[in-house]
């Protein structure tokens, strides 16, 4: 079915439906119900793979029968957590207005009722947004005329950067305006992510220069880290790896090593570094896994683990590993609470609260049929 098939049937059902494929890497599921701007996060595991069918979690049914006027669209992220030959475990993100297939068209929309509100912005609004046939092609353009140089042209950046973007870079891409739009406080809408914040065009340069990186284009990485670093304050090295959903704050005082890795869906503020310790080479940087906030000026170093659903709180000097939902916070940094499943702050948190309960209970289980499978042995 194309995309365009599932759009119009997604608006031709009034009630709530859901419907799932597989495939070897990655399922897709649909669920409708009017528009609003709440995002959330569930997940589901499936037990038995070679069945299409599941049964949908009570809580989330709970939620949408309680807020009927939630927008909704689920998908599922073709990236798994964990496999093994029972179990695969799947992340759902519930997207409303701001979801990854409609952004565009939302934007758009932002764009052209903006122009009537301020005609004065017409010229801005026309070159990035409403002149541009896809949201890749829009904020490439308004990233190159930000980075552009006396020697280095803006139509010869927005060359490389379309050049260098994959498919799948793309995907990333759109995950990530999701979050700016979604989690930024200063942010109101879709179209003003993408036009003005300093911490997404960051992370669209840091795509580019992953892959530039991965290509072994080493030296026009590092120029386009340097490039970043002076334009937006954020020096993040082309090499580490970034999953998709990233929310960068403001991208200000940012450091990211080397050979750090940060999961889906985290967030971070201005003046985290994810720093080594002082060794020369090899793996020496922090593992942050997915739905961790890295709150401003927090520091983690060396090749430690912060665990799923972790808050390392402002101003803390992590130096041991972080364990999952662990609330850390100090010099040297302690844990001072846990994120509570059943509460309500937990509960209306961006991205999260639902997910995060079934990745805590998935690897439990995961942890008992290991010990079972020793036992046996």
């Amino acid at each position: 079915m194309s995309l365009l098939s599932k759009r119009r049937w997604i608006q031709t059902i009034s009630s709530v439906v859901i419907t799932a494929g597989f495939s070897s890497s990655w399922s897709l599921a649909w669920t409708v119900a009017p528009q609003s701007t709440v995002t959330r996060t569930t997940a589901l595991y499936f037990s038995d793979l070679t069945s299409s069918k599941f049964a949908i979690d009570d809580e989330l049914k709970r939620i949408l029968q309680k807020d009927p006027q939630m927008a909704r669209q689920l998908y599922i992220s073709p990236v798994l957590w964990e496999t093994n030959d029972e179990w695969k475990f799947f992340m759902l993100s519930l997207r409303s207005q701001h979801n990854a297939c409609h952004l565009w068209e939302q934007v758009r929309l932002e764009a052209t009722a903006s122009l009537e509100q301020e005609p004065g912005a017409g010229p801005q609004l026309y070159q990035n947004i409403l002149s541009q046939p896809s949201l890749i092609e829009a904020i490439v353009t308004i990233v190159a005329n930000e980075i552009e140089t006396e020697l280095v042209m803006a139509t010869e950046i927005k060359k490389l950067f379309l050049d260098v973007l994959t498919a799948e870079d793309e995907e990333t891409i759109r995950c990530d305006a999701i979050a700016a739009a979604t989690r930024s406080p200063s942010v109101e809408c879709a179209m003003l992510a993408v036009l003005f914040h300093t911490g997404y065009h960051a992370l669209v340069c840091y795509r580019v220069g992953h892959r530039l990186w991965q290509q072994g284009r080493t030296g026009l990485a590092y120029y386009l880290q340097s490039t970043v670093s002076r334009n937006y304050s954020a020096d993040i090295h082309p090499a580490c790896r970034m999953g998709q959903g990233i929310y960068l704050c403001s991208g200000a005082g940012v450091v990211i090593g080397e050979t750090a890795t940060i999961g889906n869906d985290v967030s971070i503020l201005h003046g985290v570094t994810l720093g080594g310790t002082g060794k020369e080479t090899g793996d020496r940087h922090p593992k942050v896994q997915d739905g961790v906030i890295l709150e401003d000026s927090a520091t983690v170093l060396g090749n430690i683990p912060v665990g799923f659903g972790a808050i390392v709180k402002s101003k803390a000097i992590v130096n041991k590993p972080v364990p999952p939902l662990a609330i850390v916070s100090g010099v040297p940094a302690k844990i001072i609470a846990s994120r509570n499943l059943s509460d309500d702050s937990f509960q209306t948190d961006l991205d999260r609260h639902l997910a995060f309960k079934y990745i805590y209970e998935w690897k439990a289980r995961k942890k008992e049929m290991d010990s079972e499978q020793k036992k046996e042995s």
